[in-house]
Order: structure tokens, then sequence, then C-alpha cells
């Protein structure tokens, strides 16, 4: 047993008083004057040891009684566990979780709610004079202010969900943080009130601090049905007018039921596009085809969606693009080939494409940037600058297809393999080759043949570049020979890429260009090209938003389609030529937002929440017990108890067993034992 206030155990000093009193009424005798006392003798001297025996009881009780009563001054305790509260100064931090998984029913209604009730439960289980710090997902600096008790109900009566699930150690490490910026000296005690979700839940990542107590209370959900739309993606890369699309929907069923004809709606800048029916099996996942095509240029908010209950923060998926007019390609050719001409013939008179031809010696190198793809057909002459701005192209997102002849000189053309990370041509060798191989797992080739052979008839190729034998990761092979050397491959090189061909483009190698491949590799290419955009962010990730287009103005708005709110924001360079967006803060809500360059709208940025609150994936009472035991940390505890007797619990885990109640009773009834003696016995 332990005393919170061990000092007035000196009032047992007061046990002297009713002694004192004893031995002065034993002194104290009356004189009875009686003509014979013999009879009396033997009478007198029971009634003697009777008397004493009286006073001795009374003595007894007036003790006990008075022990009793500084013992219940002293506030004794039997401690529980390992912490005690031994301090009058206390700061208390109570986490709520507010992620969207709380959002699910319990026994007794929402869990978020449940969690707001206990915290208050446990406020009102502390002193007058506590101070507490309401903390919730979004860490917010405010939250860093000590509150008195009313001040945190209020605070915490306005917690509403967040979409924000940070990982168990980030909870901790930041709330243990706040709880010693706001008072170093107060003893200090942390409450997490969460489901305790298994992703991102580690106890052992948690850092302990020996100054903060902590104690996780978990709660429990109901089983819970949930359908949702995971991902969104599209057949080709590339966004053009007039367009057939192809948008994939990835659903996934997270319950124990199955669905049927559940409908899936695409709606388009609020117009209705697409509409389809799924079914689906329990704990399975289907992708959807929709279809739709590109009517009007422009800015596309897409919106996909489903309906399901109670779990709805995942029923919606927004994306968006921009829908540009033709891609435009251009030539550098040699004037002396005439391979140039075969890609005229395909392009002509394109809905999709707009083709331009220029000789090598007369290219305007500034305007290559308002190109989409550049084929390089059969040049022998490369100039410096040329390959510069060439390198900048596909740098900044532009495909650039070579066709190398037999050049003159290998030194310039190897310059610019070089500079895009490519490798370099060793010769050229002029026998013929054939054609054996595709890879038909590549976008240029996916969606192209019906049916994969492995020997399928692919034309011959009369003289090809032989590369230097040089390690490059990053190549895919496209079209191979028999000998196994590339005829056709690609790379990465920035945000472009780059396709080259072992052979030149010309009337020599007319077993290509006639061949039914030729189309679909030459015009995939093109329609492939182009500045990538990014169709869709995460509001918990900080992904870079990159402006697709130059800014004519200093002023820059970001503003929400649903709610009309915008704020301002600012740029900076991103690479050589690139701006990037500068989001102080991420967008708390899913939706579409645009960004003004004054008063024009010239990109449109699209954001999601996160799909890991999705998964019903709880830790047990007997998991989270493992991972404390695991961390062999005695200053996190779990709270299993849920009864009606709760503040009770939280006291006994603060202050101990709390025994003064018990040595008022004790006070009393001593206190009453003398009455009884006094009065009873005669």
């Amino acid at each position: 047993m332990s005393f919170l206030f061990p000092l007035f155990l000196l009032a047992l000093l007061a046990v002297a008083i009713p002694i004192a009193i004893h031995l002065f009424n034993f002194k104290r005798y009356k004189t009875v004057y009686f003509s014979n006392v013999q009879l009396l003798k033997r009478i007198k001297q029971e009634s003697k040891k009777k008397s004493q025996l009286k006073q001795l009881l009374i003595l007894l009780s007036r003790i006990l009684a008075i022990t009793s009563l500084v013992f219940a001054f002293t506030r004794p305790y039997i401690p529980v566990g390992n912490h005690t509260t031994n301090v009058a100064q206390q700061i208390v931090g109570i986490f709520i979780d507010n992620s969207f998984s709380m959002k699910a029913e319990g026994e007794k209604g929402p869990l978020l709610e449940q969690a707001k009730i206990k915290a208050i439960e446990i406020a009102n289980s502390y002193p007058a004079g506590t101070q507490f710090l309401a903390l919730s997902n979004t860490l917010t600096p405010g939250n860093q202010f000590p509150l008195n008790k009313e001040q945190f109900i209020k605070q915490v009566s306005e917690i509403k969900d967040s979409p924000r699930s940070p990982k168990f150690s980030e909870v901790y490490s930041q709330s243990v943080s706040a709880l010693a910026s706001a008072d170093k000296k107060a003893q200090k005690t942390l409450y997490i009130l969460s489901d305790f979700q298994k992703k991102g839940m580690t106890v052992e990542l948690a850092k302990p601090d020996s100054s903060v107590w902590t104690y996780l209370f978990p709660f429990e959900a109901g089983k819970t049905n949930n359908l949702l739309i995971d991902s969104c993606w599209f057949e080709i890369p590339g966004r053009k007018i007039g367009q057939a699309e192809k948008l994939y929907v990835r659903i996934k069923n997270l319950s124990a039921q199955a669905f049927q004809n559940i409908p899936i709606r695409l709606t388009i800048n609020d117009s209705l596009k697409a509409v389809s029916n799924i079914n689906i099996g329990a704990q399975e996942e289907t992708v959807q085809e929709m279809n739709y095509t590109n009517n009007s240029e422009g800015i596309q908010l897409c919106k996909v969606e489903l309906d399901d209950y109670p779990i709805v923060f995942d029923n919606s998926y927004f994306l968006s693009y921009q829908v540009r007019g033709k891609l435009q390609a251009l030539a550098i050719s040699n004037p002396q080939s005439n391979g140039s001409d075969y890609l005229k013939a395909l392009f002509a008179e394109d809905e999709l494409i707009d083709f331009t031809e220029v000789p090598e010696n007369n290219i305007p190198i500034s305007q290559l940037k308002n190109y989409q793809c550049i084929f390089m057909v059969n040049t022998q002459n490369i100039s410096s600058g040329l390959k510069d701005e060439l390198t900048a192209f596909v740098k900044n997102g532009g495909t650039l297809v070579l066709f190398p002849d037999k050049p003159k000189n290998y030194e310039e053309y190897n310059a610019l393999l070089q500079s895009l990370n490519s490798n370099t041509i060793a010769r050229f060798d002029t026998a013929k080759a054939h054609i054996s191989e595709i890879n038909y797992t590549h976008e240029l080739y996916r969606e192209v043949f019906k049916k994969q052979e492995n020997n399928a008839d692919l034309p011959d190729i009369k003289g090809f570049a032989v590369f230097a034998d040089q390690m490059q990761r990053q190549e895919t092979s496209l079209l191979r020979f028999r000998n196994g050397k590339n005829a056709l491959s690609t790379h990465p090189f920035g945000e472009g890429n780059v396709y080259t061909f072992a052979f030149p483009l010309n009337s020599g190698n007319f077993n290509f260009v006639r061949h039914i491949i030729f189309v679909p590799t030459v015009y995939n290419m093109v329609l492939y090209s182009g500045q990538p955009q990014r169709y869709a962010y995460s509001t918990e990730t900080e992904e870079p938003v990159i402006l697709t287009q130059n800014l004519s103005s200093a002023e820059v708005k970001i503003i929400n389609v649903r709610t009309k709110d915008e704020f301002r924001t600012s740029v900076r360079n991103y690479g050589t030529e690139k701006k990037q967006l500068l989001l102080d803060e991420l967008p708390k809500e899913a939706g579409h937002f645009l960004v003004n360059d004054g008063n024009s709208t010239i990109q449109s940025i699209s954001y999601n929440f996160p799909r890991t609150e999705s998964v019903p994936e709880f830790n047990t009472k007997e998991e989270l017990q493992k991972q404390i035991s695991a961390t062999k940390n005695r200053q996190i505890q779990l709270i299993e108890s849920t009864d009606k007797n709760f503040s009770e619990t939280i006291l006994s885990l603060n202050n101990g067993k709390q025994l003064w109640k018990y040595f008022i009773g004790l006070a009393i009834f001593f206190l009453l034992c003398e009455v009884v003696i006094i009065k009873l016995w005669k």
C-alpha cells in the first residue's frame, strides 16, 4: 500500500488525545460511605474489572477511528500495473482516430462517435485543474494548446472524419511531441482511441518516451459490407479528339456477400457518358470496361461512381484530362532518300495527326518543341545544335524515332545516341536479315493482333546497323532479328521515349513498308507520343503537380469545382523548362480542381481519397497485446475494460486502487462502536 499524501501520517499523533483522556478518567475515583462493606467486597472487585474493560474498548475504538481518519486523508492506494499518478499537475493527451474506417458501425453506433464519448468519459475521470490535449489525424498546430475540461469536451464534439490515416508510429511521435511542448513539468498521459487497422499499425516501430504513459483503447466494428472502386486507367495513353476511348475500372468486393447487377456510371463534365452493370462475388475483384468517344476538345472532368452503403468515401473515383487537337508529327529527312514519302502517304489527311516534312539542311530548330513526335529518316548530318534540341525535346516528353542509314560520319550520329543514353553504331552491314520476333506485350502491338503467332510471316531487311555491345538496362526489344539482335527497340529518356530502328526507311526495305506490321508500328508511335498527362492524384501522397502549359501571368489560382472555393498558389522551376505548382497543403476532399492562369483555365487536377481505409482488417486485442509485449515497453498498456465502470478503470490505471473510502467507512464504524459501548454497556 502506498500513500498519495504521506505527510498526513504525522496526524497520527492525535491518538495521544484519547489516551490522555483515558488516563485522566482512570485516576479519578469516587468515595462511597457504607455501614458494612464486607458483603460488597466481592461485588466491588467484579465491577472494577468490567469498568476497566469497558474503558479500554472505548479507548481502542477512539484510537482506531482517529487512525482510520488519518489514513483516509493520506489517500492510500494499491498500485495497479506500473503507473500511478503521484503529482498534482497533470496533462492528458487523448488521440481520437477520425479516419474513414472509424465511420463503421459498432454495437453502440459509429465507432467515431463511440470514441468521442469515451474521450469525454476519460476527461471526466480526472480532477479539476487537469489539462487536456484533443488530438486527431489532422495533427494541426492547434492541437498543441492545452485545454481545460470544458474546452476539451467542446473540441472533441467538433471532431469530424478525415481522409488522413497516419501510421501508428507517426501518431505516437507527434502526440508525445505535443504533450512535451504543452507542459514539460506536468505528468503526461496519452490515450489512443482507434480501431487499430492493420494497415500501418505496428507498435514495435514507435520509439517509446519515458516521460509519457500510453494506453491503447481499441474499438471493434461489426461486419460491414464494402464495394469500392479501386482504380481507373485508359487502354491507350493519348487523349485525342474523336478518339474512341476504353476506360477500365477495377472494382473490389471486400464483403462476405455477392452483388448482382450493380450499376457503374461514368459522367464527363456532368453529362452521363456510359453505364455498365456488374456481377461480383464475395471477396473478389473485377475490371469493367466503359466505352465512349471524345467529342470535344479541352478539359474533361470524369467521375466514375457506384452506390454502396454504409462506407461511401470509396464509391467514387475522379480523373481528368485535356483533349487536344491533332498531334503534330515532323519528319527530318535526307533529300537524297525517299523514306519520308512512305510516312507522308501514311498520315495523309489523317483526322488525328498533322504531318510535316523538312529536309535536314533546313530545320526550324526553334520550332521542334511544338511537335509531339519527330522522325529522323536516313539523315546524314546532325549538328551540335540539332543534337541539343533533340535531346531536350525527348527529355521534356517528346517522342523521337530514328531510322539510321549508312552514315558518312558515325561521330555526329553517335553523339546524338550517346546524349540519349542509347547504344552507339559500330558499323553498317549490307547483308539481309529476317525479322523473326514481335513483342506482343508492348503497347505498340498489344491490341493490334487478335492472336500471337510465334512463326509469323515477317519481312526481310536489306542493310542494317550493328550497334556496339553496351549495357542498356532500360532498353526494350520490340522487333528482333533471327540472329538475336534488335531490329527495333525503345527506351525512356527523361519524360519522353526513343524508338531506334536498326535499318533505314528506303526502297531497299520496301518489304517492311508494305508489310502489315508497318502501319501499326509507325502510327502508334505518333499516337502514343506527346507529353503524358496525370489523370488523378491522392489526397495523402505529396506528388508534384507539373504544369503542362507555360504561364502568361504571375497570378495562379486553384479552384474547387464543387464548392467554388479558390486559393492562390505559386510555382517553381521543375527541370529545365517546366513549372511545378506549390501546394502548401494537400486538398482535404476528393474532387476536381482547376488551375487558372489569370482569367483562363489551363489545367485540371483530380484528387481521390486513398483506399487504405477501405480494407476491413483490424488488430484484435490479443494481437495488440502481443505487439505491446514484443516491445518490452511497460509504458504502453492496453485497456480492455469496456463495462459501465469505465471511469473507475481509468482512475485505477492512473491512481491505483483507491482505499480512502474504506478507511472513512472504518472510522465511522469505530465511532459507532464507541457509541454502542457507552450507551449499552451498563
